[in-house]
């Protein structure tokens, strides 16, 4: 299993608060960031696969099956795409919002 990044996962966690309440359940909000955090990085293969020369395709995929781990991934989107920080922000704000906006589960 690879390791989470603590400032996505913390952001997550945010996302859970704000849309249940700071006295949100401790199992449920880390349950409920456990999937956004997994919802958001399939959000991003989806987002940024398009962005990718048929090359770049398949040593991304390359990468993913040989589960090279988070840093290696980014590091090869990094040098793959321009501006990458602000696009995952872009994405990131609207993944918020999704989130903030949809019926919350009980």
């Amino acid at each position: 299993m690879q390791d989470k990044d603590p400032n996505v996962f913390s952001f997550m966690m945010q996302l859970v608060q704000q849309k249940y309440g700071d006295e949100v359940d401790a199992t449920f909000l880390n349950t409920e960031a456990d999937k956004l955090y997994n919802s958001f990085g399939d959000v991003l293969v989806r987002y940024f696969e398009p962005l990718l020369t048929d090359d770049q395709k398949r040593q991304f995929d390359s990468l993913v099956q040989n589960n090279s781990g988070q840093d290696k991934i980014l590091e090869f989107l990094m040098s793959s795409i321009e501006n990458l920080d602000a696009k995952i922000q872009q994405v990131l704000v609207r993944f918020r919002d999704s989130y903030l906006n949809s019926p919350p589960q009980n």
